[in-house]
């Protein structure tokens, strides 16, 4: 990997190339990714440093993620860093040392306008001190950085955090203009994946910072400016570089031909930078059908069901038509369908008639391709489900329950097939069907859970015959650790409560672990004696000058707990009303945040976190500071234009606690 670098201010310049990669359960994963970042940054005359993320330079940078420093007189030399025998950074480069709350930070860059480092691994969560030494035995520069589990950035080819992202095919490993299909793609899915690069959101989700949950796609959201989704395979680090995360992204059909798209991705409810890529047209030769659905696929005699069809690409000038045909008697569609120029679906309907048929075939055909799906038609007097019962409404993760559907009635001498289908199958799976033999007015159903770290839920739907029945159940991790209270003025104890998912059938050592054992102690562990759920310790803490987020590890059975306490220095305020002016607007339009906090800022000024539940709707900033003496900040929140109405909760915290308000956009 080649160091970060700077060019001429204030233009800064990424680019990269990617020399292999391969593609596993995870998705598409980087293994030769070349970044050189040349980053600058112009900081207002007043600040003796800034120190942002080297991506998106937002004041707010995660552990483990890439960061930069600008000021004057960093170094009195430039640069950049060789790896060493052991393949590791330096921690001291051209005579300058950084530390971050007394750790040494691996650097990557210096001059004397600017320094690229690594955030280390690790780094206490809330204000971190920094101290930067130019050059051994002068006067070090201190000064603070906020440090949040995730700040995600995305890099930009010009590295102004805006404009062309550092983006490729992540088959081809080539830029933009990307196609919605890529030919290379090994099998029969087509579709083009990107590799986008990007720092700081490898811990979304995980505040623990465990090394082996290596994939957090669950936890990242992509979305472009139009309002399109776009989903994610593979969010985390890329494999064998230091602060570099890749985010694999697959291209909808939609995408084909639009030009230029902005992207933007979230993480923990924080919104990254906007960057850009283009896109171009695939040949008009080689749209085609790809897929066809029915809905409902199980139905009473008599009903209708919905069709649709969906091509690769947007449809070219005329539309795109399409043959329809099926297999049942008595059952119906139009001979075809035409996909309307520049969009890539088009519904049907289809008509049966009174005659039950419990495999009917939908053919849809365009050109060399074509897609079926199949129909069960029941009688009209075929039972229908009337429930479906899990049996327990909460099970430990990596654990199976059995669930019984129930019928009004038995069912007929053809038997029956039940859908199943959840809504978190990454968490609860069931199997995709259920046969029903003759006679038959219940079913039995596996349900299995795969291991969680925090508690997650997944609803299980079951459709027949123009029935549906559903049961939600919760999954528990092995291990929960929860404090009270969860804010506390250093030198005040706290009391931690560790959790088991089921009663320990022997006495149960769980073991204790604090991200900053100087800040918040623990025991090296807790019994939880035979039979019981829980037992409690205490958390001892000390003071602080600034306020740190801790996170108290819990581990049990190869499963870990966390929950984060925060420790504060005697005297801070913190928000007692978080108000937005107006409430309701306009999508593109803005509102104004006010946060209030208990008593003038500290000389130091407060920092006040902000988060969004829906951040691609409430766009705000990761932060706002109550200068000294003041009890007020304000904030802008844009939004742009929706389709209909959405609600955006914000909420304001510091100090261990948190206020929000809704903001409704129209």
């Amino acid at each position: 990997m080649e160091a970060v670098n700077e060019s001429k201010p204030p233009v800064a310049y990424a680019r990269g190339s990617v020399t292999e990669l391969s593609r596993d359960r995870e998705g598409v994963v980087a293994r030769g990714f070349q970044l050189i970042v040349l980053l600058s940054f112009c900081i207002p005359a007043t600040a003796q440093i800034a120190i942002v993320s080297a991506a998106s330079y937002a004041p707010l940078v995660a552990p483990n993620s890439l960061a930069s420093i600008f000021g004057n007189n960093l170094a009195n030399a430039t640069a950049t860093a060789q790896l060493d025998a052991n393949k590791q950074l330096p921690t001291q480069l051209a005579g300058v040392t950084v530390q971050i709350n007394g750790t040494a930070a691996s650097l990557l860059y210096v001059s004397p306008g600017q320094i690229n480092f690594l955030v280390p691994p690790g780094t206490v969560l809330g204000t971190a001190q920094v101290s930067l030494q130019p050059t051994p035995g002068v006067t070090p520069i201190l000064s603070t950085m906020q440090v949040g589990i995730v700040a995600p950035g995305l890099f930009s080819q010009d590295a102004t955090g805006t404009g062309p992202g550092a983006i490729l095919n992540a088959v081809t490993f080539t830029g933009p203009p990307f196609l919605v299909e890529t030919l290379q793609n090994t099998g029969s899915d087509k579709r083009t994946r990107l590799a986008v690069f990007a720092t700081g959101l490898r811990y979304a989700g995980n505040p623990s910072q465990n090394p082996d949950q290596t994939n957090v796609a669950i936890q990242v959201q992509a979305r472009d400016s139009s309002g399109n989704s776009y989903d994610v395979e593979y969010a985390g680090s890329a494999p064998g570089f230091f602060g570099l995360d890749q985010i694999n992204l697959l291209l909808p059909a939609q995408a084909d031909g639009t030009g230029v798209i902005s992207l933007a991705i979230a993480a923990n409810g924080v919104l990254s930078n906007t960057v850009t890529f283009n896109m171009g047209s695939i040949p008009a030769s080689e749209v085609h059908l790809a897929g066809l659905t029915l809905s409902p696929d199980s139905i009473i005699a008599g009903n209708t069901v919905t069709g649709t069809v969906s091509l690769n690409a947007v449809a070219r000038f005329g539309g795109y038509p399409i043959s329809l045909a099926t297999s049942g008697l008595g059952v119906s569609t139009p001979l075809s369908v035409l996909v309307p120029q520049g969009q890539t679906l088009a519904t049907f309907t289809v008509t049966t008639g009174p005659i039950a048929n419990n495999s009917v075939t939908v053919t849809a055909s365009g050109g060399s391709y074509s897609q079926s799906a199949g129909i069960q038609i029941y009688p009209v007097n075929t039972p229908q489900l009337t429930g479906l019962s899990l049996g327990v409404a909460s099970i430990q993760g990596g654990q199976s329950v059995t669930g019984t559907l129930s019928l009004s009635g038995p069912v007929g001498l053809a038997g029956g097939t039940v859908n199943l289908a959840s809504s978190s199958p990454n968490v609860v799976q069931v199997p995709s069907t259920v046969a029903l033999s003759f006679g038959q007015s219940s079913a039995s159903i596996n349900v299995s859970t795969l291991g969680v770290t925090s508690q997650q839920s997944g609803t299980i739907t079951a459709t027949f015959a123009n029935s549906t029945a559903s049961a939600t159940l919760l999954v528990n991790p092995a291990v929960t650790v929860t404090l009270s209270p969860a804010a506390v003025v250093g030198g005040t104890p706290v009391t931690g409560t560790v959790s088991l998912a089921q009663a320990a059938t022997a006495n149960a050592t769980v073991s204790l672990q604090s991200s900053d054992s100087k800040v918040a102690l623990v025991p090296n562990s807790v019994i939880v004696p035979a039979g019981q759920l829980s037992a409690s310790f205490t958390v001892s803490t000390n003071t602080v000058i600034s306020p740190l987020m801790i996170i108290i590890t819990a581990s049990y059975a190869a499963a870990t707990g966390t929950s984060a306490l925060t420790v504060n220095p005697a005297g801070l305020p913190t928000p007692i009303s978080l108000t937005l002016n107006p409430l309701t607007i306009q999508g593109g339009s803005n509102s104004t945040g006010t946060v209030t906090i208990s008593a003038p800022a500290p000389t130091a000024g407060l920092v006040v976190d902000l988060t969004s539940n829906n951040p691609f709707v409430a766009q705000i900033p990761s932060l706002v500071v109550v200068t000294s003496g003041q009890t007020v900040a304000t904030f802008t929140i844009t939004t742009p234009t929706l389709a209909g109405a959405q609600t955006a909760t914000i909420t304001a915290s510091a100090g261990g606690v948190s206020q929000s308000a809704t903001l409704t956009v129209q």
